[in-house]
């Protein structure tokens, strides 16, 4: 869509819909905010979106020295702008030591992900990592985000920018098992974890590791793909190399079969 006249209504959805992509990930970069412009709101001239809501005081910059990097995260009145559709509005907060080197590169790796798997999926809510947190009275895995799929089926995300080890993979393989439960699937919390690995190799890395421990719950549990192949909506689960929406599909007939019972 170009620079033509919009309504305000459509005006006003566009705003809302950007202040909640902000909300979500606390905050983003210009390029991120042009693409979710791009991509998820169809528009081709997505500079006037960011500039009237920076100047309507809905959101803020903050240049992050060490990098020389500018992020934009959400007002007092930005907040309250989206309070209706986002009930943890009042508890965001933006605190400019989240967005140094190491957390920015994971969160940009979420971000290609949110854009990859809405691509895919039919998405009804996307859940962040702190309002997850935030609702958690233990100290339970927490996702870097839920997924509730518009079928109703609930995708913990896990997204890994770093290698890690045997033993770190059994901590999160024996704390999804305390939260997914095929003997009892309504007592689940989620109905499978997607890992998205940032690159190939760790994506290869995560495979050797993953499926050896617990092997008949982590093949069931557990969703694989790496960054580019989420984007192509390709993954690797049960063994095989499938479509993500056939790997879904599999998930919700389980899902709906134990709800029959």
């Amino acid at each position: 869509m170009g620079k033509g006249r919009i309504t305000k209504e459509e005006q006003a959805y566009r705003i809302g819909m950007l202040l909640r992509f902000i909300f979500i990930f606390r905050y983003a970069t210009r390029e991120q905010l042009f693409k979710f412009g791009q991509d998820r709101l169809g528009l081709s001239y997505q500079r006037w979106l960011i500039d009237y809501s920076v100047k309507r005081g809905l959101i803020a910059a903050y240049r992050e020295p060490a990098l020389s990097l500018k992020v934009y995260y959400l007002t007092q009145r930005g907040k309250e702008c989206i309070s209706k559709y986002e009930p943890f509005s009042g508890y965001y907060r933006f605190n400019h030591k989240n967005a140094g080197l190491n957390t920015l590169e994971h969160q940009k790796a979420v971000i290609e992900s949110y854009f990859s798997i809405y691509k895919q999926l039919e998405i009804k809510e996307w859940i962040p990592e702190w309002v997850i947190r935030k609702d958690r009275k233990t100290r339970s895995k927490i996702p870097d985000g839920v997924i509730v799929t518009s079928p109703g089926v609930k995708i913990a995300l896990e997204v890994e920018t770093w290698y890690k080890k045997k033993s770190a993979w059994e901590v999160v393989v024996y704390g999804y098992s305390r939260e997914i439960s095929y003997a009892m699937p309504e007592h689940s919390r989620y109905d499978v974890v997607l890992i998205a690995a940032s690159s190939s190799s760790n994506f290869d890395g995560i495979k050797n590791r993953l499926f050896y421990i617990k092997p008949e719950f982590s093949k069931r549990a557990f969703i694989v793909a790496d960054l580019l192949s989420l984007d192509i909506g390709m993954c690797f689960y049960q063994d095989e190399y499938m479509t993500i929406k056939e790997a879904l599909r599999l998930i919700y007939d389980r899902v709906d079969k134990s709800h029959d019972k």
